[in-house]
């Protein structure tokens, strides 16, 4: 119970970093790009909470959050770059905080600290400290890549809608509805586990040859 305990509070301040990152980094772009109402205000972040994709995130260390509206149609007409820059723009900065993260956890002698990682020293609050830069790390290089999935709510998703042909918008738009069931289905089912799988452990084991 103390051990559950002691990664909820490790593990909430890195998730509400990767979260406000990632829709405050979707946000300015497309605010730069003018595809934003002005009445839609900042993107918050009780507003961008999903519930299921928060939960995601506690149980595997990646999720998602409730997507900032965005007009794809109006970027897409001035410019395809412009508009799939703005899908990645939130995976953009997850993934540079993440490394960000990782060279904080590197350079500062932290590592030395984590309860995550062997021969490490326990002394609070450093390695209460050292936890949350290391689940920083590896929550937002888990989200930058899983948000690359061609299912909504994910970045991925909006790649799709961006570059696919006016005839199939309606289509996509029906999908759309679908997303988060669809991933919590395949949640439940252990096939986005099963797609991630490679990749955490690829983060986690990079996390340790760092250390």
């Amino acid at each position: 119970m103390l051990e559950m305990m002691r990664n909820f509070f490790c593990l909430s301040p890195a998730i509400a970093a990767t979260i406000l990152s990632h829709e405050y980094a979707r946000f300015i772009t497309a605010k730069k790009f003018e595809a934003i109402k002005p009445e839609w205000g900042a993107p918050g972040f009780i507003r961008r909470i999903d519930p299921v994709g928060l939960l995601m995130y506690y149980f595997f260390k990646f999720g998602w959050s409730r997507p900032f509206p965005v007009n794809y149609w109006k970027l897409r007409r001035v410019g395809y770059f412009r508009a799939i820059l703005t899908s990645i723009s939130g995976s953009i900065v997850n993934f540079s905080l993440g490394l960000v993260a990782g060279l904080l956890f590197y350079l500062s002698g932290l590592y030395q600290y984590s309860t995550f990682l062997p021969d490490s020293v326990s002394l609070f609050p450093a390695s209460y400290i050292a936890d949350v830069v290391y689940w920083t790390m590896v929550i937002n290089l888990n989200t930058a890549l899983f948000n690359l999935i061609p299912i909504p709510p994910l970045d991925g998703a909006n790649i799709v809608t961006v570059l696919v042909p006016e005839s199939q918008v309606n289509w996509l738009v029906k999908y759309e509805l679908y997303g988060i069931l669809t991933l919590l289905v395949l949640s439940l089912m252990g096939i986005i586990q099963l797609i991630m799988w490679p990749i955490t452990q690829f983060i986690q084991l990079l996390a340790r040859l760092i250390a």
